[in-house]
């Protein structure tokens, strides 16, 4: 009827609007917190400890785009006949998960107040990061994983956890009940 004679006043804001979202402004908000964390992983790369790296770098079989960095805290001899999880496996972990500067964004420690700390879930439904940390691991292993954006939340992030940033994770792999499910299947 009549709303074919506003057609010149919609279509303009429509191409304004668009054109408003495709620039890079997300990315110039978070510029300087990205340059941060991008330095963060290169020096955690370089650093040594008695002229060996300190963090071992893992990059997942089956996606060579992303690495994560992982230094046990145990002696791995003890654990290397103990179950690893596979990616549907179900878990129990302990966690806590800080950023570059320290502070604590979350943990499983202070999931209950009852109880035990534990984080149960299945490699498969974490971010890839803490995925890749899980399925390298062995139960018994207790890991410090540095998980670049990359693998983390990236370029958006998601609630505290700002765009760009590098995930520092302490994670404990307590047991593996239910070592794998077939998918569809209870």
């Amino acid at each position: 009827m009549k709303l074919k004679n506003f057609g010149f006043l919609i279509l303009p804001s429509l191409i304004f609007g668009l054109s408003s979202c495709l620039g890079d402004d997300e990315y110039s908000d978070y510029k300087e917190w990205r340059q941060q964390n991008l330095a963060y992983i290169e020096n955690a790369e370089n650093e040594t400890v008695d002229g060996k790296p300190k963090y071992e770098k893992i990059t997942p079989e089956w996606d060579k785009s992303f690495y994560i960095l992982m230094q046990w805290h145990n002696d791995r001899s003890l654990t290397a006949n103990n179950l690893s999880p596979l990616d549907n496996s179900t878990c129990k972990v302990k966690y806590i998960l800080t950023t570059i500067e320290g502070d604590t964004i979350e943990s499983s420690y202070a999931m209950t107040e009852y109880g035990d700390s534990l984080l149960q879930c299945q490699p498969s439904g974490m971010i890839t990061g803490f995925w890749t940390a899980m399925t390298s691991m062995h139960v018994g292993d207790s890991v410090t994983a540095i998980i670049p954006y990359t693998a983390g939340y990236g370029a958006y992030g998601s609630g505290s956890v700002l765009p760009y940033s590098t995930l520092i994770f302490g994670i404990k792999l307590v047991s593996i009940p239910s070592f794998e499910t077939i998918p569809g299947r209870q």
